[in-house]
């Protein structure tokens, strides 16, 4: 009797602890998704993402933060959006292109967040003189890795590697690069290194 009694006890201790923490588990959610993740750690009151659809009806965009979760963020007026250079208000929202990489700052907490500020991630710049050509890329391949001293990596996402890649490419996804970059990379430290992907990130 005495073990059921304690069992009981610890059994109704969990159950109130779970849902005493379940009333205040907002703060949990997520708020860093997708490539953002590599970089940036949560922050109080900013959400990074991709942007999913903007509805200038109900003035609300959707943020991608991981594969089933989504953030419902209005704005208004009062929103600043800055894109490179230029710091427009609340209506160039809706031209901002879909999947873009965004960062929200907003107001009023998670339950009805509003953005106060939007940064769209600008596309990476190599240098110039870390760039290479087509044709100088054509050419290392027609030599083989052995021959050009060369080692040729597909940064694209793992499907897109199997729908078509250039010979000799290595497949390593940005996503797992850190996991998988010891394993994939020579070791060899002068060795040329070239890596392509997509499109400009």
């Amino acid at each position: 009797m005495i073990h059921r009694n304690k069992t009981s006890l610890l059994l109704a201790a969990l159950v109130a602890a779970t849902f005493s923490t379940a009333g205040v588990s907002e703060a949990g959610k997520p708020t860093v998704g997708g490539s953002c993740k590599k970089c940036h750690t949560a922050e109080a009151d900013t959400v990074r993402g991709n942007l999913g659809t903007v509805s200038p009806d109900f003035n609300t965009l959707q943020v991608k933060v991981g594969k089933n979760l989504i953030w419902i963020v209005n704005y208004d007026d009062k929103t600043s959006v800055v894109n490179g250079d230029k710091t427009s208000g609340a209506e160039s929202i809706k031209d901002l292109p879909k999947n873009k990489e965004i960062s929200i700052s907003y107001s009023g907490g998670e339950s009805k967040p509003l953005a106060t500020e939007i940064i769209v991630k600008q596309p990476y710049k190599v240098p110039e003189d870390q760039k290479i050509t087509n044709d100088e890329v054509a050419k290392l391949v027609s030599m083989g890795p052995g021959k050009g001293q060369y080692t040729l990596i597909d940064a694209r996402p793992t499907g897109a590697f199997l729908g078509g890649h250039i010979p000799t490419a290595i497949s390593l996804p940005f996503d797992s690069f850190e996991e998988n970059c010891s394993v994939v990379l020579p070791q060899d430290k002068d060795r040329l290194l070239v890596f392509y992907c997509g499109g400009p990130t």
